[in-house]
């Protein structure tokens, strides 16, 4: 590991660009190919390093408010991105109900590890357009999204956003919401 490293450091930054040669260049090709291989292979931990696996890639969001809403009524709606595998775990758990009752303390408890969008919806037949999800943290990866929404009735009213979607559309009904997942060439 260390050899490769040193290697890589070496190849690129190490030789002076003028004096790279027709074989340093395809040593260098031969060099990203092997690594490529390396860190594609799933059970390698430099492949782990090296890439987002399991990193929530959401890039847009749009709400889409249905008139029956709640019953007529007004919800407060989270999207909250987490950097903390623990509480990944957490809020997998959670009800939105417990979420918000607890939110609060969360955020004490991981300052850094939670990121939250916040929304009030009143029930009118309406769309709220797409939005860019700002990632605040640039040097950690967010590791899931969930989507709270504080619905009058009963129910879990959570759900997790696939790590693997750019864009997803909440939609908000009468008793619940649903989560339509889009391509992002849409």
């Amino acid at each position: 590991m260390k050899n490769l490293c040193f290697l890589l450091c070496f190849l690129f930054w190490g030789v002076n660009a003028s004096s790279i040669t027709a074989a340093g260049g395809i040593m260098a090709m031969s060099a990203a190919s092997s690594l490529k291989t390396f860190t594609s292979d799933k059970d390698s931990k430099i492949g782990d390093f090296f890439s987002a696996k399991g990193g929530l890639i959401l890039e847009e969001i749009m709400l889409s408010v249905e008139e029956d809403m709640n019953d007529r009524g007004a919800i407060k709606v989270h999207l909250a991105i987490v950097y903390e595998k623990e509480l990944v775990g957490e809020l997998m758990k959670m009800s939105a109900h417990h979420y918000f009752s607890s939110v609060d303390q969360l955020i004490k408890d991981y300052p850094d590890k939670i990121k939250i969008f916040e929304w009030e919806l009143v029930a009118k037949k309406r769309i709220i357009p797409w939005a860019k999800v700002e990632y605040p943290i640039d040097h950690m990866i967010p590791l899931a999204g969930y989507i709270f929404a504080k619905y009058s009735g009963s129910g879990e009213h959570r759900a997790r956003i696939p790590p693997t979607y750019k864009k997803v559309k909440v939609i908000f009904e009468k008793k619940s919401f649903r989560v339509v997942y889009e391509d992002k060439d849409d």
